[in-house]
Parts: C-alpha cells; sequence; structure tokens
C-alpha cells in the first residue's frame, strides 16, 4: 500500500507558514532590544575595565617613585597612556569620558595624606617584630561618563537615560622607595 506525502503548497502548509511570519512579527522587536541592550552592557563593561587598568597603571608607575612626585606623569599615563611631565599631556585621551568636565583623577601618598598612606605597619598588632613600614599610594579616577550609544532604542528600558557615570575606581598600592 503507497502512501501519499501531503503536499508541500497544500492550505495547512500556507496557514503553518503565516503564523510563524506573525510569531517572528511579534519577537522580532523583543529579541532586537534584547540584543542591542547586551551590546550596550558589554560596552559599558568594557569602558570600565578600560579605567580600571588606566588606574592600575598610573597606580604601579607612582609605587615605584618617591612620596610626592610624579603625580601630574600618573595622571596623563592615566588619561593618555603616556608619561608626560607637564599638562596639558601629550597625545589623544584613551578614552572619551577622560575629557569630560566632570572627571577627575587624585592621587594620596605618604606626602599629602599622612595619616592614611605614611609609615603603615603590616601589622596593626604592635608587638609583632616581623612586620614591615610601608608607605602606600592611591590613585582614584571619579565621574567618568559612559555615553550609552543605543539609548535612543533603549529609550523605554532606560528612562531617558543617555550616560553612565561610573562610581570612583580606586586602587591602592605600596611605594617600593
Amino acid at each position: 500500500m503507497k502512501t501519499e506525502l501531503p503536499h508541500a503548497s497544500g492550505p495547512g502548509r500556507r496557514r503553518a507558514g503565516g503564523a510563524i511570519l506573525v510569531e517572528l512579527a511579534l519577537l522580532l522587536p523583543l529579541l532586537m532590544l534584547l540584543t542591542l541592550a547586551t551590546v550596550e552592557f558589554a560596552q559599558a563593561l568594557a569602558a570600565y575595565k578600560g579605567v580600571v587598568h588606566q588606574v592600575r597603571s598610573a597606580a604601579r608607575y607612582l609605587s615605584t617613585q618617591a612620596p610626592g612626585t610624579g603625580h601630574v606623569q600618573a595622571e596623563c599615563l592615566l588619561t593618555h597612556g603616556s608619561i608626560s611631565s607637564a599638562k596639558p599631556c601629550s597625545g589623544a585621551v584613551l578614552l572619551p569620558g577622560f575629557a569630560a568636565s566632570g572627571f577627575s583623577v587624585s592621587i594620596s601618598d605618604a606626602l599629602n595624606a599622612p595619616a592614611t598612606h605614611r609609615a603603615q605597619r603590616s601589622s596593626t598588632d604592635a608587638t609583632v617584630a616581623t612586620a614591615t613600614t610601608l608607605n602606600l599610594v592611591s590613585v582614584t579616577a571619579s565621574g567618568y561618563p559612559h555615553s550609552l550609544h543605543f539609548a535612543v532604542f533603549l529609550s523605554g528600558m532606560l528612562g531617558g537615560l543617555t550616560v553612565i557615570t561610573f562610581e570612583p575606581i580606586s586602587l591602592t598600592m605600596r611605594q617600593t622607595l
């Protein structure tokens, strides 16, 4: 006995194709919105990682300098990626938010913050004879504004937000000198 396969262009097939198109039309905006939100989040995360990396580079540079020296060079290293002995720093800024008016870099070391950065002991117990005394240096980047690239498309989710301002990013290291 021979069974016949349903014809590919029959009336049932057309209705199924139409249902698929309707489902696609309903889901496509949601999928696009999720894709844009994911890309936007990834870009913000990459910018945050870039700021953290630059703060780390500046703190590492200052950890090899004497207290009170190298502040301008470290700030230029943070914002422009190269050491410059005078402001304005040479070259272009590494990230667009480094040139924003609300962005600032602050540096604390044994000279300008002696209570928290000078002669810190590695142990709070005064009876520990093996404790070492060292100076610290801290670099803080505050007010970095990250512009949202797809804010127009995501306005319903973000409530009209077009810029995310990062909280202060700080790193403390010990000075080797």
